[in-house]
């Protein structure tokens, strides 16, 4: 069924507040005081059974009571009662509850079976509700749907939390940076509504021009990747993501298996979705105050204006790293720099105003300076005699009308305050240190260049009926291990070269297929229980006769059963040998269990796990996509070639990627596969070894 519209807790015609005290210290108390001190101008019904009157209002002894006018309820009663009060919401058209109660799946073994109970009952209501929040909180209307003490100002950002605990702390924090909110969710234990739910509200709120959460894992991985693209297409969403160090705890077969952890998944589904994912809470309210501030970056090139050497370096430097540019200054735009600036100062980027700049230098040099083109980053290190608040009145007046963003960091303590809260509060944000400053506009103009892409071409299309005949002639039970010689019909089903093997059960069968094959030729053992065939002296490269393969496939024999005893040795494949002069890589795909199939590529080889450099995406990815992939590899730069190695076919390698992407969505049987080495050449991409499992 279609879910319900959350429009109700959006704007409200009443309020009923179930379990209001006149105890504001008391949680139904807290709510009702905090919603008449908002301001809110709809009608409030405290329900109370016990008092004809609450905090100066007339109570009903039942929502059965409430009559018409009333969308949202907030829940405040004890836990074995939230059900009967949401069976009367529904019974009174009531569309929307807060549920602040706790004592549900937090709460022990009783409480699960609590909340197992109300989510049994929610199937198929149209009734949006969550146990065990901190409450709901739309401060243009007016609306305090929580306990937490005080309502932050209205403003551009819509933030949605997982935790109620965090939001108090980030509520306190915003009043402080004036920092205000078209939305405040907190969403407890999302017996209902969900991160995704909200997404999806405020990507068509007009209020909210960003959007900003906290989140502690996603129930349904592909709906959530799907809300979050489509908000990130049309605003700034920045997230932050607890947990970064838990891993899978379930077995895999692959390097692939191993390197996609959970963290890393959901990290590859907000990048895919044109998001950004914040490390800590600093970095997430970092950014989220200067996207609701400021626009965003049209380049990568930023100017530092400083008034001392040092702190303009950090800057530079952090810009570097960061991937923005801090280039020379246009000559005309120099010219102007250098004529509002003493004989000791500098117009080279970082501009040095020198450390007796007083608020009239600051202003004549931004002044020179051209607002539209690059970022800025405006530092203050205070001085014996610095205005701090006469530079921050100088900086706001000459960047008045700017489109291009403008940040500031003002260093030090008391003695710069002045300043940096009167920036913050006439929409400049300012950062205790200029590292800071670069990195908001770095992801800024990482989020700019994410939401100008155009349109690009889909994944590509499989010949579906060779690939179903392919994977039905595997023949192989499920969690059956497939390498080479099973999947490199699959493989050609697919579109993907792949040097095919011949299978050998004998020294002998093995030197008759080098024979048959002619040319330098690798050999490999086969065994259903060595995944990692090098770690047991299972491979033998380079072999030039069919003598040598006889031998080394006599030599590999003895050798993996002594290594391995308990492993059954079917025979050999014979291959013939990589091209010459290729690069080693690795592209898999794996099965997450709350986002589905992703696809990985990375530097190849038997280092995988040690180089660890590899990007992933929910699959499938188009070509385009699978080129950022590579791209984001520590190594790109040998890819596009370095050191006089020419560059390899990137639109070659691209297409075995997206290629195996589509295969991951096309064959759900596959749970794991990886090609692995993946050689690469300026010729092409040609896959030598495979491994995988089925699902």
């Amino acid at each position: 069924m279609n879910r319900p519209s959350l429009a109700a807790l959006f704007a409200p015609r009443g309020v009923a507040i179930v379990g209001a005290s006149a105890d504001p210290s008391k949680v139904g108390g807290s709510v009702l005081a905090n919603l008449r001190a908002a301001g809110y101008d709809g009608r409030i019904v405290p329900v109370n059974c016990a008092r004809a009157e609450v905090q100066g209002l007339p109570t009903i002894p039942s929502l059965r009571d409430v009559g018409g006018g009333v969308d949202v309820a907030v829940v405040a009663v004890r836990p074995d009662d939230v059900l009967p009060v949401l069976k009367d919401c529904v019974a009174v058209g009531i569309g929307a509850a807060v549920v602040i109660s706790a004592g549900f799946r937090e709460a022990g073994d009783a409480g699960r079976a609590r909340e197992a109970e109300l989510r049994a009952w929610l199937a198929g209501q149209p009734l949006r509700v969550g146990p065990n929040t901190l409450g709901w909180i739309r401060p243009s209307r007016g609306l305090n749907l929580s306990f937490a003490p005080g309502t932050p100002p209205a403003g551009p950002i819509g933030f949605v939390s997982q935790s109620g605990a965090l939001c108090t702390a980030i509520l306190d924090w915003a009043r402080e940076h004036g920092l205000g909110f078209s939305l405040f969710a907190s969403l407890g234990n999302q017996a209902d509504v969900t991160e995704t739910d909200v997404l999806g509200a405020l990507t068509d709120d007009p209020a909210t021009s960003v959007i900003a959460g906290y989140v502690e894992g996603v129930a349904d991985g592909r709906a959530f990747f799907e809300a979050l693209r489509a908000a990130a297409a049309r605003k700034p969403c920045v997230l932050m993501k607890a947990g970064r160090s838990a891993s899978g705890a379930r077995a895999v077969t692959s390097h692939t298996g191993a390197l996609a952890g959970a963290d890393r998944v959901f990290d590859a589904a907000v990048r895919q979705a044109g998001a950004v994912r914040a490390r800590s809470i600093e970095e997430l309210f970092d950014l989220a105050r200067a996207l609701g501030r400021q626009p965003l970056p049209r380049t990568r090139a930023l100017v530092v204006v400083t008034n001392g050497g040092g702190p303009g370096i950090l800057a530079a430097d952090a810009a570097a790293d960061a991937g923005l540019t801090v280039a020379g200054l246009p000559e005309a735009t120099a010219r102007r720099v250098r004529a509002a600036l003493p004989p000791t100062g500098s117009a080279a980027n970082p501009i040095d105003l020198v450390g007796d700049a007083g608020p009239a230098r600051y202003g004549d040099v931004l002044r020179a300076l051209d607002g539209d083109a690059a970022s800025h980053v405006v530092i203050l290190a205070p001085q014996a005699a610095t205005d701090a608040a006469g530079v921050a009145r100088a900086i706001r007046a000459a960047t008045r009308g700017w489109s291009a963003p403008v940040l500031t960091s003002f260093l030090g303590g008391p003695r710069v305050r002045a300043g940096m809260q009167d920036l913050e509060e006439h929409g400049i944000p300012c950062y205790p240190f200029p590292e800071r400053a670069v990195r908001v506009l770095a992801t800024m103009a990482a989020l700019a260049e994410g939401r100008t892409r155009t349109a690009e071409p889909p994944a590509p299309v499989l010949d579906l009926a060779a690939v179903g005949l392919a994977a039905r002639a595997l023949g192989a039970p499920v969690g059956a291990r497939v390498g080479l010689r099973e999947a490199a019909p699959l493989l050609a089903a697919a579109g993907i070269p792949a040097l095919t093997p011949r299978f050998a059960a004998t020294p002998d069968e093995a030197a008759a297929a080098a024979q048959a094959l002619g040319g330098a030729v690798a050999l490999k053992v086969v065994s259903p229980q060595i995944s990692h065939k090098t770690d047991v002296g299972g491979v033998a490269v380079d072999l030039r006769s069919p003598d040598a393969v006889r031998e080394a496939a006599m030599r590999m024999r003895t050798a993996v059963a002594r290594a391995r005893p308990d492993a059954a040795i079917e025979g050999f494949l014979v291959q013939p040998m990589a091209p010459a002069g290729g690069l080693e890589l690795l592209v898999g795909l794996v099965r997450d269990p709350q986002f589905g199939p992703v696809v990985v590529v990375g530097a190849g080889g038997i280092y995988v796990e040690v180089l660890d450099d590899t990007a992933m995406r929910l699959a499938p990815v188009g070509v385009a996509e699978a080129r950022r992939m590579l791209m984001e590899l520590r190594m790109a730069p040998a890819l596009t070639g370095t050191r006089g190695r020419p560059a390899v076919a990137l639109d070659a390698l691209a297409d075995v990627v997206a290629r195996l992407s589509a295969l991951a969505v096309a064959l759900p049987a596959l749970g794991e596969l990886e090609i692995n080495p993946l050689v690469a050449t300026p010729d092409g991409a040609t896959g030598i070894d495979v491994r995988g499992v089925l699902a």
